[in-house]
């Protein structure tokens, strides 16, 4: 018979401080942990196959890499008396509640999925660091709107990475669509030319971080900018196209991706003139005139591309606990 694949939701606290491999154990724990029994039995082969799907073999390096930092991380949140162990036997552990208890009225909590840790840990070439850093990134998503937009500067100076390691860890997330990244085309139009923040949020939340990515950026004062743009050469094949260049005739694709320079040589005038003394008298670039393209073009390329739908609901931590969890894969085992 065939069955769904039922995974835990994992509630990890905002304010602990602890690190990397910690966080990871700290998630999974948790997630683990059923206050109806007021302890846990588990050991670090259980957990270790909790986090990643699969049993760790220690004979794979990688596996062996991930089994240790399971057991290290458990002895270093016992020292510092964030979790208490009942009893012990090697690496099998009786746990009681503490730490692992959750509280919504007093504390923060981040809420994951336990697909989303596997994933990490099947694909990642630093499990451990990805899903810390994972945890803090969805740590700052707004639950109503399931969108933000910190800079990349702001993630570097909270939460100690290198500019390089930001960029890596959410590629990686990008990769695997965990993440969604919207990337404004904009840039602040206050005299600092800084770019608009990126919008992010959870890959299965991309229509939603689309359409608050739109209301966000009409929220600040801005202007769209192009990047490496060659208006030289865009200039020339304008000019050849309202010659009659044979390359456009009958060629509509080619027609509208000209239309599409066009419009972006005339968006690059508003931030940078074109400007300068020829024949010994001072002129200004001028806009090119857009009505020399067929009413089609320009219909199909400035229409509506159509509004994205947002997400209809948001749950408290208590309705979300109560929620069974399908991995978004939708994957089925057999037994």
């Amino acid at each position: 018979m065939q069955r769904k694949v039922i995974y835990m939701k994992l509630f990890l606290e905002k304010q602990l401080n602890i690190d990397d491999r910690e966080t990871a154990i700290m998630a999974i724990l948790n997630g683990m942990y059923s206050k109806k029994y007021g302890h846990l039995s588990t050991s670090v082969s259980l957990i270790g196959y909790e986090m990643t799907g699969k049993f760790l073999k220690t004979s794979n390096k990688r596996k062996r890499n991930i089994f240790e930092g399971i057991k290290n991380a458990i002895r270093s949140l016992i020292g510092k008396e964030i979790i208490e162990v009942l009893n012990q036997d090697n690496d099998n552990y009786i746990f009681s509640g503490k730490g692992l208890e959750l509280n919504s009225d007093k504390k923060k909590f981040v809420v994951l999925e336990q697909w989303e840790m596997q994933r990490i840990f099947e694909k990642s070439n630093k499990p451990f660091n990805v899903f810390s850093f994972f945890c803090s990134l969805i740590g700052t998503v707004n639950n109503q709107t399931k969108e933000w937009h910190m800079s990349q500067d702001e993630m570097v100076s909270l939460w100690g990475y290198g500019k390089e390691t930001v960029n890596d860890y959410l590629e990686q997330l990008e990769k695997v669509q965990l993440i969604y990244v919207y990337r404004h085309k904009k840039r602040r139009s206050n005299g600092t030319y800084y770019k608009l923040n990126n919008s992010y949020g959870r890959y299965c939340d991309k229509e939603a971080v689309i359409a608050e990515a739109l209301k966000y950026s009409d929220t600040v004062k801005c202007e769209d900018f192009v990047e490496k743009l060659d208006r030289r050469a865009i200039k020339l094949r304008y000019n050849a196209y309202c010659e009659g260049a044979k390359k456009y005739i009958n060629n509509p694709a080619a027609v509208i991706a000209l239309y599409k320079e066009c419009l972006a040589y005339n968006k690059s005038l508003k931030y940078k003139p074109v400007e300068g003394y020829y024949d010994g008298e001072y002129k200004q670039g001028e806009l090119l005139d857009l009505s020399v393209f067929p009413d089609e073009v320009r219909n199909e390329v400035d229409g509506n591309w159509g509004e994205p739908v947002p997400m209809e609901h948001d749950f408290s931590i208590e309705e979300i606990m109560d929620m069974p969890t399908e991995g978004a894969s939708g994957l089925f085992v057999t037994t």
